[in-house]
């Protein structure tokens, strides 16, 4: 039996590029929405031209846009802006990661839909938000990072601020934006009333570096770079074996040992240099050498197997290859597969969020530039001839 989704019948009109938007939309449309991506006619731009390619279509636009028809609009025809309008007539959210004025520019920004659709809801997403003293900044991910704390407390301490190794910032955003779409549909639901949602990347990076932020703020404290330790308590660290790394967390007293039994060191449990998180954070790094020393002595493998028999939390630090292999991500379903009209099969990272009653993943493929052009012209009423002439006038390409 085909299960029913959350956000059926809710129409999306999807104005992205690139990661933040496109990937909150796809979020979207796992969840059942219809997405109708709107893009600009001409040679492949934005997140259609980055590296690597197959069959001619980008692995970055493929993981980024299943669940969505793509129709191309040229915003600089008066026509183009004019369909768009069409669309979100009748549609109930409008996404967009332009600079802050673009839509504007497009005369489509919030106040200009409310005058077609008092029921929109719009969320743009973009660096520094619409308006505080940064608004006009060019802005990506890893200024986002920069600027919004993480890159200084990532890294190792004799080493440069780091970025992640994801674009964290356009990520949190979109996940952000993707919440705040459904609390605004929700309150349209008990009120009638749409809004307006300003996400800001710098904002979400703000949100969630854990305890660094109220750390600062009440006590004065300035979180540092650790590489791969804790601030607050440990082992908390990733440890060298023979073939690799393990990462180990201990940080409570049961932990600790359990792991110190486990090393043929049961006495260092009760050490008063290492017998809580305090004094084994004073002493991290000797209590990390004879941690190495122990680790060293084995393979990846040997260690999650003795430390899973001791309840000890670790795990292998895995390269991509190995994760994609791994029998729990098959078991949940994290790798689906599409037939894709240009491609054949392609495999993209699948949707965490598992529900009992409703499906969590899109059906339609990521869409070739324009695929559904003459399908979404058509249901706007248009017909063959006008489409034609349209192509004509470059307000589209078909």
């Amino acid at each position: 039996m085909t299960k029913p989704k959350a956000l059926e019948g809710v129409k999306i009109i999807d104005f992205t590029r690139i990661l933040a938007g496109p990937f909150c939309t796809q979020i979207l449309a796992d969840l059942g929405a219809e997405i109708i991506k709107i893009e600009r006619p001409g040679p492949p731009s934005d997140e259609r031209t980055w590296i690597p390619f197959k069959e001619g279509e980008t692995t970055y636009f493929l993981g980024l846009n299943r669940g969505k028809r793509s129709i191309e609009l040229n915003f600089k025809n008066p026509k183009a802006i004019e369909i768009c309008k069409q669309l979100i007539k009748d549609a109930d959210v409008v996404v967009e990661n332009f600079s802050p004025g673009t839509m504007a520019d497009f005369g489509l920004d919030y106040e200009e839909l409310k005058k077609i659709n008092p029921r929109i809801i719009m969320c743009s997403i973009s660096a520094y938000g619409q308006y505080g003293p940064y608004s006009h900044r060019v802005g990506y991910d890893m200024l986002a990072q920069a600027m919004g704390g993480m890159m200084s407390i990532t890294g190792y301490p004799d080493g440069p601020p780091t970025r992640v190794g994801a674009s964290l910032g356009d990520l949190i955003a979109a996940l952000y934006a993707a919440i705040g779409i459904c609390a605004a549909l929700h309150y349209r639901q008990l009120t009638g009333v749409g809004q307006y949602i300003d996400m800001a990347l710098v904002d979400g990076i703000f949100t969630v570096l854990e305890n660094a932020i109220p750390a600062y703020l009440n006590c004065g404290v300035e979180p540092k770079r650790l590489g791969n330790r804790h601030p607050n308590g440990g082992p908390y660290d990733t440890y060298t074996a023979k073939d690799g790394y393990v990462a180990i967390v201990a940080s409570n007293e049961r932990l600790w040992g359990s792991l110190c039994r486990l090393m043929g060191k049961p006495e260092l449990a009760i050490d008063p240099k290492f017998d809580s998180n305090a004094s084994r954070m004073a002493n991290v790094e000797e209590m990390t050498a004879i941690i190495n020393e122990w680790t060293s002595q084995y393979t990846v493998k040997e260690l999650v197997a003795m430390l899973e028999e001791a309840r000890v939390a670790c795990s292998p630090v895995y390269t991509i290859p190995q994760i994609c292999a791994d029998p729990h991500i098959e078991a949940r379903e994290m790798i689906l597969e599409f037939d894709h009209p240009k491609c054949g099969k392609i495999k993209v990272p699948g949707n965490p969020l598992k529900f009992s009653v409703t499906s969590g993943a899109a059906t339609l493929p990521p869409p070739i530039k324009g695929q559904h052009t003459v399908e979404v012209l058509k249901e706007l009423g248009y017909t063959e001839a006008q489409i034609e002439e349209m192509a004509k006038s470059k307000v589209t390409t078909v």
